[in-house]
């Protein structure tokens, strides 16, 4: 009987599961975006999927910036062969420099006659990105099972609401930082929901999930004017995005919304586990109330914070690498540098994110610990 009294509750946990990600999912993705009005641009040539046939002619001329090779390529694509000219300065880096059999993708402009002129844009990379997404696939479902099912049905929850919800919603010109947070929200608490179920404890992980995205906000905010930061300078992408929209969309609203959407991911992992931390505490000791369930969780969690700051400063080390060989290489102090806005950028959207992770660690703790407290003690078997 406890065997089917358990099968029960959990086949209910998993309608009930599912049933808050598909309410949200109708909300933000399926409702909002009629309110949306996406700027349409004008459509640009697009790339098309290529193989090279052969390497025809290699040779070296000399030109008034210095030696140039130059290849031409008899490539394969759009059902005919074309032939594509490429050349490079001596010393210059190649981006792309293909052989015969290689993939690569090509693109076509009218030429000064009129006729199309083709080129290689890249290298053709979707056998080797889903053959890793395979693995990734295989590894979690092989060792998750379940669990691992639902994980990955988090994670296509996530992208539906990054590219149908948050993107769609920033292109209309709403604010980045308000879109960035209820689509946050979204994300943390169907995630949650999918991997754990509808329970105090789930409840307990949100909850301290949300209070952490409201102080990073509140901080973000504060920092950014306080740094008289405008989120243009240094970021590339951005400057791109202020250029192609006529600076209708709030650059320093995109960087708020960077800062709350990098940290959402390490907020899912430590309040989540943190809940389930109390909650285990709870189970074995059902006298422990309160406080003395509180204390002993943050033992757990000094633990945690301790380990998860160096790891989310490494995860933004290793991101910025080429930044920090740059820096490397400047004659400039340390204390010059901070002052430049494409490193102070970095610093803010790190501290800022770290501070809402370790904050989310008592804040999660305190909610578990009443949520567990409230709960009743099951009753021991005879």
């Amino acid at each position: 009987m406890p065997s089917r009294l358990s099968s029960l509750s959990f086949v209910r946990g998993d309608i009930a599961a599912f049933a808050v990600v598909f309410a949200i999912l109708v909300a933000l993705v399926g409702v909002a975006p009629r309110a949306f009005n996406v700027a349409q641009r004008q459509p640009s040539a697009e790339a098309q999927d290529g193989v090279v046939v052969r390497v025809v002619e290699e040779h070296e001329t000399q030109t008034d910036r210095g030696m140039q090779r130059v290849r031409t390529l008899e490539v394969a694509v759009g059902g005919r062969v074309v032939n594509v000219e490429e050349s490079t300065l001596a010393g210059e880096v190649a981006l792309v420099s293909p052989k015969a059999g290689d993939g690569v993708l090509v693109q076509s402009l009218p030429g000064p006659t009129g006729a199309e002129v083709y080129y290689i844009v890249d290298h053709l990379r979707t056998r080797t990105l889903w053959l890793l997404t395979a693995v990734f696939v295989g590894l979690v479902l092989f060792v998750g099972r379940w669990y691992g099912v639902r994980s990955l049905l988090g994670l296509a929850v996530t992208y539906l609401l990054l590219m149908r919800f948050i993107i769609p919603a920033i292109l209309s010109g709403y604010s980045p930082l308000l879109v960035s947070l209820i689509g946050g929200v979204g994300i943390m608490a169907s995630t949650l929901v999918l991997a754990h179920g509808v329970d105090r404890k789930s409840g307990a992980a949100i909850g301290g999930t949300a209070l952490a995205l409201v102080l990073i906000v509140v901080l973000s905010q504060i920092a950014i004017v306080a740094a008289k930061l405008t989120g243009l300078v240094g970021d590339d992408s951005a400057s791109t995005v202020f250029v192609l929209f006529g600076g209708a969309i709030d650059a320093r609203g995109l960087l708020l919304g960077g800062i709350l959407i990098g940290a959402l991911g390490a907020l899912d992992d430590v309040t989540m586990t943190q809940s389930s931390a109390v909650f285990e505490l709870r189970d074995a000791n059902s006298a422990l109330q309160g406080r003395a369930l509180y204390d002993r969780g943050m033992r757990i969690g000094r633990d945690h914070i301790a380990s998860i700051v160096n790891t989310l400063v490494l995860a933004y080390a290793g991101a910025s690498m080429p930044l920090l060989v740059i820096l490397a290489s400047q004659t400039e102090g340390v204390g010059t540098l901070l002052n430049r806005e494409f490193l102070a950028s970095e610093v803010v959207r790190t501290v800022v994110g770290s501070i809402g992770i370790v904050a989310a660690v008592p804040l999660t703790t305190a909610l578990a610990s009443m949520f567990a407290s409230s709960q009743p003690t099951a009753p021991t078997p005879p």
